[in-house]
């Protein structure tokens, strides 16, 4: 069996490391692992690939991968493979989803509590020598998580524990998602599909967006959704930039109808030096990096491991993808 690793990125951490390539080897010294550092590489290596670990492919590669059987994904995002090729020529999609939940859950609540128990201002004050006890007591005063309500857009698996931290928070959270058909957990209060979003929206004191980026969710986020959030409303964006109007969201909070927003992630990438949101005070700017952790690359090897296991032996694979639903 051969097995390309194929993880070229312009960012140096979400490149396998090589020694977790060797790490592969030596738990399966019956395959043969080429591991690609070049497009170039990767483009001969994929012929004879039955097997892929990729963070990307193109369709050209596809068509020359005939002997390819199974790609898994190093993210939980998998729109940037070529789905519809893959899926015409029944190939496995496996992702790493999960891997980065909790890291980027924690992320979530620490932007939150930055700007709910104003932190922001606190540290600039800090930097700056101010004692600004009155300010946070007059005009800009913390506020509590208890009893806030928060909604989160796309009750996957980082929503899910998004939800079980705001809830141990005391916090009324509902989820958007489609399986409607699934279990509620307990921490959830209500769970609604993609139609009654406006309905979830309305009276939301935390927007949570950590859905999934296709075609339906484009721009599902604009100024008249951001109109049915309580006045002072927090916008958290943990999933993908163009899910949410960008224009529409700088014009809210620089007009007061938001509190702040925490953002993860952007229309463009990296975040254009002149963009608006740099300058505003409430707003917590994170450079897509809501989910890097010092043990990431442990977990997705582990999975990989496990599922190169069960495919060896013909066993079912986890975090299967549908291709056609593109998650």
């Amino acid at each position: 069996m051969n097995v390309l690793i194929f993880t070229v990125w312009p960012v140096a951490f979400w490149q396998t490391p090589k020694s977790q390539v060797e790490l592969l080897r030596e738990r399966f010294p019956e395959v043969s692992l080429t591991h690609a550092l070049t497009d170039a590489e990767a483009a001969v290596a994929i012929e004879t690939a039955d097997v892929a670990l990729a963070s990307r492919l193109s369709p050209a590669m596809v068509e020359r991968a005939q002997r390819l059987r199974w790609v898994h994904s190093t993210a939980a995002a998998v729109g940037i493979l070529p789905l519809r090729e893959l899926a015409e020529r029944r190939i496995l999609v496996t992702n790493s989803r999960g891997i980065q939940a909790v890291p980027i859950a924690e992320h979530v609540i620490g932007g939150l509590l930055v700007l709910s128990r104003r932190f922001n201002l606190m540290l600039d004050a800090q930097r700056e020598r101010r004692w600004i006890q009155d300010e946070l007591t007059r005009d800009a005063w913390p506020w509590s998580l208890r009893g806030r309500n928060m909604t989160i857009l796309g009750l996957g698996t980082i929503g899910h524990e998004v939800a079980r931290r705001a809830h141990a928070f005391g916090m009324r959270v509902t989820g958007i998602r489609r399986r409607l058909d699934q279990p509620a957990p307990a921490f959830v209060d209500s769970i609604v599909g993609p139609e009654r979003l406006d309905e979830a929206l309305t009276g939301c004191d935390v927007l949570v967006i950590s859905a999934p980026s296709l075609a339906g969710t484009d721009r599902l986020i604009r100024a008249e959704q951001i109109a049915l959030l309580n006045a002072g409303a927090i916008v958290i964006n943990v999933a993908r930039g163009k899910i949410i109007d960008e224009p529409a969201l700088v014009a809210a909070l620089q007009d007061g109808r938001l509190g702040g927003a925490v953002l993860d992630v952007f229309e463009r990438e990296p975040l254009d030096p002149a963009s608006p949101l740099w300058g505003l005070p409430n707003v917590v700017i994170s450079p897509h990096s809501a989910g890097v952790r010092p043990d990431h690359w442990d977990e997705v090897i582990n999975l990989f491991t496990e599922n190169l296991r069960r495919y060896q032996c013909g066993e079912p694979l986890l975090n299967m993808v549908n291709c056609d639903a593109g998650y």
